[in-house]
Formats: structure tokens, sequence, C-alpha cells
């Protein structure tokens, strides 16, 4: 895999993505290049100290390159993508993923040179950073964060350090706190931002990069919607069928949990649409999206109907009928089940539940997320893990492979203690 890192000044590149970078010439996963796009009246002292923050991200001078553009003048044009091709040409490098800046920022400069590198190479996948001093996050939409943990923030402020010539400039806007505020986006202290932008076809060079994202929340959902919206297809209780025997607040707590994670990680909105599964053409959005299904098959429709049958399901939530007992956590495999148990009120005191993150049969290209539960106490259980999402958690464990997932899992009364009984990887 060939990597270009663009920049519009010698510093741009330490300043938006040097942890990014350092990691990738670390874990030698690909064959970086750095262009710098412009020169200025102090060129000489300005590349030096770009060939020595190269180095210092473990890119040699040699993948260095000058575009030798007027700073402050940066535009695209015939004659700038032009440039950028030939030098690209000139140097056999056929980039798979180019790193450059957000046009979600207040510099000239900067909005230019992302045009110029989309104009150039148009069957890349992009990653866009911000730089602290004129980004405007109103705008950004990052998917893709880098932890900035003590060896990583150490050896990017190293790489800052290089441009010594700029160290007034650079003080004037505290970089520490806009890492901090991309960091909150991912349950993070501080990171490295970015957002992603993928060609129309299936490119695994890229999906090399996705799975180095520090936020397993992004992680996890960013495959599954390469375009938005994402519609969740929840319980719907109007239809005849099997009495439902257990309070069905669970699963709203479960879904305003679910809601809340975008509404604070997925800038600059969220990509949620909700419906009933029962009212709703849920074949029409699985003919071309990635879709959530919500509740057992007690509950939700397309889950009896489409998910349970799916060739592919292991792990299931199905009841009987007539039926004359609790629904219950199912291996179709080996035909094992798994009962809730309940105590006084009906209240439920140990209940079975089932993540999973699977193929659409309908859509190859396309997820169907499935968080069911023996009743809704799992299914509340199954949404708060996707939804916290956190580093430490059983989402960021088990799901962390392009590979479609089945969680099995037991919940107790408190809701606390979550015990995993299976894992199954599929394709």
């Amino acid at each position: 895999m060939k990597l270009v890192a663009i920049g519009a000044h010698p510093d741009d590149i330490e300043l938006g993505c040097a942890a990014l970078i350092k990691k990738v010439t670390e874990l030698q996963l690909a064959e970086v290049y750095l262009i710098v796009l412009t020169d200025d009246g102090k060129a000489k002292t300005r590349r030096r100290e770009a060939l020595n923050g190269a180095r210092s991200m473990g890119v040699p001078k040699r993948r260095v390159l000058f575009a030798g553009m007027r700073d402050g003048q940066v535009r695209v044009s015939a004659r700038s993508v032009e440039r950028l091709r030939n030098m690209a040409s000139e140097w056999e490098i056929a980039p798979d993923v180019i790193i450059t800046h957000t046009e979600a920022d207040s510099h000239n400069d900067h909005v230019e040179a992302s045009r110029i590198a989309h104009a150039a190479f148009r069957q890349c996948a992009f990653l866009h950073f911000s730089i602290h001093l004129s980004a405007e996050l109103d705008r950004f939409e990052p998917r893709l964060f880098i932890d900035l943990a003590q060896d990583s923030l150490e050896s990017k402020a190293a790489a800052i350090a290089c441009h010594g010539s700029q160290e007034n400039r650079l003080k004037g806007v505290d970089l520490t706190i806009h890492e901090q505020i991309l960091g909150h986006l991912a349950g993070l202290k501080r990171v490295e931002a970015f957002e992603v932008r993928l060609p129309g076809q299936d490119h695994s060079p890229a999906k090399e990069l996705l799975a180095l994202s520090d936020s397993p929340f992004h992680r996890f959902w960013l495959p599954i919607m390469p375009a938005e919206p994402l519609t969740i297809f929840h319980e719907g209780y109007s239809q005849p069928g099997a009495a439902i025997d257990w309070p069905t607040g669970h699963e709203n707590v479960g879904r305003e949990a679910l809601r809340q994670a975008f509404n604070d990680r997925w800038l600059p909105r969220s990509p949620l649409r909700e419906r009933a599964s029962d009212e709703a053409d849920v074949m029409a959005s699985l003919n071309g999206d990635s879709i959530v299904l919500v509740g057992g098959a007690v509950g939700n429709i397309a889950v009896r109907n489409i998910y349970n049958r799916m060739r592919g399901t292991v792990w299931a939530i199905d009841y009987d009928v007539p039926r004359t007992e609790p629904a219950y956590l199912l291996n179709r495999e080996t035909g094992v089940r798994h009962y809730p148990r309940f105590g006084g009120s009906n209240s439920v005191q140990l209940d079975y539940g089932v993540l999973s993150r699977v193929t659409n049969p309908f859509s190859p290209k396309r997820k169907i997320v499935c968080a069911a539960g023996a009743t809704g106490f799992a299914t509340r259980a199954a949404l708060e893990l996707l939804a916290e999402a956190s580093p430490a958690g059983l989402v960021a464990r088990h799901f962390n492979s392009a590979k479609d997932t089945q969680m099995a899992f037991a919940v107790e009364s408190e809701g606390e203690h979550i015990k995993v009984l299976d894992v199954h990887y599929g394709r």
C-alpha cells in the first residue's frame, strides 16, 4: 500500500497527522510519501525543518517532495493539479490512500490543498485532518481517531518541535484543547481525528487504516454505514401475535442510550432514523442499506422473519407457538435453549441476548446489526453495549475484525454484569 500525506505548509502534516503517520511507519503498513505544497521566504529553513519532521515520523527524506507553490496563493487549477500528477508520475507514486486537509477550515491554502489533492488523485481513499489554528469544528465530520497516549503524544511533540521557525505562531492557539475536544467524541483524552472518504469500490488498503482507529464506537459503526442515514427498526406491538409478558420500557431506555451516543459522537449530526418494524417496509431498506434490528422475535417481526431465518444465523431469539413458555436464546446449530429467569411481579432476574453484526444477504456490501433479548432487559443491555463501546468493553474485544460476529450473552437483573456465552465468527 502507498500512502501520500499532502500538507499546504511544511508543518501541517505534523500538526494534523503525525501520530497516524508514525503508527503506519512503525507497523510498516504502507510506503509513506509526504508532499509539501508551498515554500515561502524562508524556503531553505522550512525545507530543512520539514525533512527533520519527516525523519521524526519515520519517513526518509527521499520520500519528501516539495511542490514549490507560493505561500498564501495555493489554488486548485489545471496547472496545480497537473503539477501534483507529474510529481507522482516522476516518483512512480500510485497512491492508495491520501491524507490531507479538511475543507472545514478557514485557511484558504488548506481548503485549496484539499481540492487539489482530490482533483489529482480521484480513485483513492481520503483521510482529512484539521489544523487547530484554523479548524471549523462545526463542519468537521471525523470518523477515525488515533489516541494520543503518552508515547504517541511524545513522538508528535518531537515532530512539531522540528519546526522551530514557527514556534511563536504555533503557540497562538492551544493544540492541546483542540485534541481534547476531538477526544471527547471518541471517549478518549486526546486524539488526532480524520474524516473518511472512500471510493465507490471495495477499498481494502483503506480498511487496514480504519482498523487502526482507537475509538471502538466509530470502528464498529463506520464500516456499516458508508452512506447515511442508518435506520433502526425497533419493536412493534400493534400487530396480533405472541403476548408481551414483560415491561417494554427497557427497550426504550436502551434506544435512548444509543441515540444519545450518536448525538455526542457522530458530528455534525446523528445519522439515525427510527421506525417500528411492524409499520415499515423493512425489505425496501434491506435491498440497499445497512440496518439495525432491535428486540427479539416476539416484538420485532423483522427479527422473527428475516434475521432468524438467515443462513448464517447461529444465535437467535425465538419462541414456540402456541406460546406457553418464555422466549429464549437459541443456538440453531446445537438446539440448546437458554430461558430467562423471572422473580416476583414478573420481574427479570436473568436474561439472555444476542448482539450481532452480519452481512446483509440482500445487499452484500451492507450490514445488519441485531440487538435482541429474550426479554427487553437483554435488548437494553445489547443497546447499551453498542452505545458505550469503550476501549476496554465487550464490543471492542469481540467485534475487532471485519468478520461477521454474533455474541451470545447473559445479563443479571442489576444489569451491571454481562457474561459472554459464545462468540461466533463468520466470513
